[in-house]
């Protein structure tokens, strides 16, 4: 706006006092910021008065406009603002193989918190303003203001690259609508989900989640567990709790390029290699088989859970499966 009024200011002085290019940018750039030096032709004409009140009329309050807005920008925080804005719609575009927790209630905050702490990529979908307000002031995770059933908010969270989506919005039914909308997107997307009674979870498992979670019966269950046998719920905690202790449970799939492809697990000597234990494995479309028997053969596609401390586990994966996290 300023140069446009430059350029006219420059062109009206030029034809109406005859005035040369520098003479005419001189009286312009003056009588827009109401320096109050030296006229260059005095006096000036009527039309060049007139033509002067104009200009100091639109120029004066262009000006003005403009330098309140940079002051907004440099002291308001609005540049800050808008660099993070710019930072997180570069990172949200970026984003692959990553997972997608909509919903930050507590148990969002919870899955958050762990996704966090294992540098695993993730975006987090909200509609509380102050909740993704206070995400968004550590800059650590993408987070996105929005309503995680709508497809255009699934799709700025990269649903089509994602890896997998806990749906985990406060209601059943939003859950249900929100697992129908992301295998409408993302058919293949592995989708977790909270259910708070048993229709809900019916519901949600046959319109395609493939896992339920039920946080009453699990918390129930825990309960149970910790009256009857105590010391099983601190082998459980050891497993979960990982910030506190270093024993760590994974899952690794079988691939085709895997050195203990058509070999049984005594003839692996995975405890001897890598000094962890194989606790369970699962073969596609099959029971999970805990403590399984030494002459079980493994296959492309097996899914194996591991029990180590973290070094371990690397070694596992480096030796075995392929390459080290």
């Amino acid at each position: 706006m300023i140069l446009f009024i430059i350029i006219i200011g420059v062109i009206g002085f030029s034809l109406i006092e005859g005035l040369s290019f520098l003479d005419s940018l001189y009286m312009t750039v003056i009588t827009i910021f109401t320096v109050g030096f030296r006229e260059v032709k005095e006096p000036l004409s009527q039309t060049g008065q007139i033509f002067t009140i104009l200009i100091i009329i639109s120029g004066v309050g262009t000006a003005v406009y403009s330098f309140s807005k940079v002051a907004e920008i440099v002291f308001e925080g609005g540049l800050r603002t808008s660099w993070r804005r710019r930072r997180m719609e570069n990172r949200l575009k970026n984003l692959h193989d990553h997972y997608i927790i909509c919903g930050h209630g507590r148990m969002g905050n919870i899955v958050r918190e762990a996704l966090e702490y294992e540098n695993i990529p993730h975006v987090v979908i909200d509609k509380n303003e102050e909740k993704i307000r206070h995400l968004k002031s550590f800059g650590k995770e993408p987070a996105i203001l929005g309503d995680a059933t709508h497809e255009e908010t699934l799709l700025k969270a990269g649903i089509k690259t994602a890896k997998g989506l806990a749906a985990l919005l406060p209601t059943d039914a939003d859950n249900l609508y929100l697992v129908l909308t992301v295998r409408l997107l993302h058919p293949s997307l592995f989708i977790l989900s909270k259910a708070l009674d048993e229709e809900g979870e019916m519901k949600i498992l046959q319109i395609g989640a493939n896992r339920i979670v039920s946080p009453y019966r699990l918390s129930g269950l825990r309960i149970a567990q910790g009256l009857i046998r105590p010391t099983l719920l601190d082998f459980m905690d050891i497993i979960i709790r990982r910030k506190e202790l270093s024993l760590f449970m994974e899952e690794f799939v079988i691939k085709k390029d895997s050195k203990i492809v058509n070999r049984n697990l005594k003839e692996c000597e995975i405890r001897k290699t890598a000094n962890t234990i194989v606790v369970a494995v699962k073969k596609p479309g099959a029971d999970i088989v805990f403590n399984p028997s030494p002459d079980l053969k493994l296959e492309i596609g097996d899914t194996l859970l591991v029990l180590g401390d973290k070094k371990a586990i690397n070694t596992f994966e480096s030796v075995f499966i392929g390459s080290a996290k």
